[in-house]
């Protein structure tokens, strides 16, 4: 057996492997990215365009490295219209500018900076706020976000971010420069909130230290640390809605019985339910089952015998269910934590919140599901897949905090069923796949938007009930559904990642934008 090699030399030689692929990254791909302009709105098709850019003035923090980060600015193909030191407040009154690019001492920008924020200003014109991506000087370890995303915002996803800013504003929210100024500008919805998604700035450090965020945390809500500069913001429940879930399943005892015992064992909920969908089962030991399960109080069984249909099954369910939520649950799952359904039924009742998903894992600890992006694989595909929760990408890990998504895997959803049932449920022409995706894009159309939250974990054994097949026509049907997502990209995945892979890897040099 050949000897492995320690984890801080595999660490070395992952990071040696990452700045070489972002050194091709930036010779070959991030060209074409910084030929033009981009934004990124909330949950809406981003914005391309190449307008006037606005005056963007550049306040510098005292403090050592500010000459080089002034030096930087005579680099600029648009020049800044004014350079701002001293205090931000009084800098921020004094300017005329109608935007400010807040600057560390010691960052250097890249030369087209203030022309591309500038036109995303001209692009977002009812923003607060625009930000852009960053990586360490000298082109090290790229740090990119996802467009305006309110959840994963306040679990600290703005904490570090560069922050250009309209000035008064600014000095209602702030009025010190970081994350508290960023949260309040970028506003609970994200209306704020403007993407450019660009690495636009360089700088000495990426350090992102956790905020006090409780005078901005909505009524009852409270943040718990997480890793890093993460946190995790909890939503305490006034009352248990009743919960169902609706399991489809055919000719699996063994699936069922894990799926089943779980659920029901080792869930801490008391309102809870879990309804059976036997699709025509012919395997004695699921009819046993299914008469041992039916005894329990909590349970009911439903038999629709019909062909395959996976939204017309889960349609029925919920039709007929008398649960405040219905979760959407893989017979194939395997339930870990006790607390799970306390973790997703806090947020599903949100007004705001359509489909929620928590992290889904393989047998062997890798990430099944993290949320969907529209784009992977020319139609779509779950970011993070294949890798370790820990593991760190250009877009952070897996694990790190709450995401919000277009859309989130059915294999384990949850969403109020009053909501399901006005999107009109799931669409019965995706028989198969892509159901999910699509009413995700019908919920955020109705101003629910999707949200994965990693601090609820489930096992999936993804494909042992039914492989990896596809139905007749659900990838076409699939592609007309996304049609202007994929025409005008995910807002909340990024244009810089691969949609070759879900690796969240920077694209390669044959993968030019």
């Amino acid at each position: 057996m050949p000897v492995r090699a320690p984890e801080p030399l595999r660490a070395a030689r992952r990071r040696l492997r990452a700045r070489r692929g972002y050194a091709a990254f930036v010779d070959a791909v991030e060209p074409g990215l910084l030929a033009h302009t981009r934004v990124h709105r909330f949950a809406a098709p981003p914005v391309t365009g190449d307008p006037a850019p606005e005056p963007v003035a550049v306040w510098v923090a005292p403090g050592e490295g500010a000459a080089d980060t002034r030096a930087s600015l005579a680099r600029q193909t648009v020049a800044p219209a004014a350079v701002l030191a001293g205090d931000a407040a009084a800098a921020l009154a004094a300017t005329r500018a109608p935007w400010v690019l807040l600057l560390r001492a010691g960052d250097t920008l890249a030369p087209v900076a203030l022309e591309r924020l500038g036109q995303g200003a001209a692009l977002a014109p009812d923003a607060a706020l625009v930000t852009c991506d960053e990586d360490l000087a000298g082109r090290r370890a790229p740090r990119l976000r996802p467009g305006p995303a309110p959840d994963h915002a306040l679990a600290g996803g703005l904490a570090g971010a560069p922050l250009c800013v309209r000035p008064a504003a600014a000095l209602a929210a702030g009025p010190e420069p970081g994350e508290v100024m960023a949260l309040r500008l970028a506003g609970p919805d994200g209306a704020g909130h403007a993407h450019v998604p660009l690495v636009l700035v360089h700088r000495a450090a990426l350090e992102a230290p956790r905020a006090d965020v409780r005078a901005i945390l909505p009524p009852g809500a409270r943040a718990e640390p997480a890793a890093g500069h993460w946190r995790r913001i909890r939503r305490p429940l006034a009352a248990e809605p009743r919960v169902e879930v609706v399991v489809p399943t055919r000719d699996h005892a063994a699936l069922l019985e894990r799926c089943a015992r779980t659920v029901l064992g080792a869930t801490a909920w008391e309102r809870l339910g879990l309804c059976v969908v036997d699709n025509g089962s012919s395997d004695p030991a699921v009819a046993a089952l299914l008469a041992r399960l039916a005894r329990d109080a909590r349970v009911r069984v439903i038999r629709d015998p019909r062909p395959f249909n996976f939204p017309a099954l889960v349609n029925g369910a919920a039709v007929t269910s008398a649960a405040d939520v219905i979760v959407l649950l893989n017979d194939d799952t395997e339930v870990l934590d006790a607390g799970w359904i306390e973790t997703l039924a806090e947020e599903a009742v949100r007004p705001e919140v359509g489909a929620v998903a928590p992290l889904l894992l393989y047998p062997d600890g890798r990430v099944q599901q993290a949320g969907a992006a529209i784009g992977l694989w020319g139609t779509a595909g779950h970011p993070f897949a294949g890798l370790d929760p820990w593991r760190p990408t250009p877009f952070g890990a897996a694990e790190d905090a709450t995401r919000n998504w277009l859309a989130v895997s059915a294999a384990c959803l949850a969403v109020e069923r009053h909501k399901l049932l006005a999107a009109g449920g799931l669409d019965e022409a995706l028989a198969v796949a892509g159901n999910d995706v699509d009413l995700g894009l019908r919920l955020t159309a109705a101003g629910h938007r999707s949200l994965c939250i990693p601090h609820a974990r489930l096992l999936h054994h993804e494909g042992a009930s039914r492989g990896q097949s596809f139905a007749p026509g659900d990838l076409e049907r699939s592609r007309e559904c996304y049609a202007p997502w994929l025409a005008a990209g995910d807002p909340f995945y990024h244009p810089a990642l691969t949609l070759r892979a879900t690796s969240c890897a920077l694209r390669g040099p044959d993968e030019r934008p």
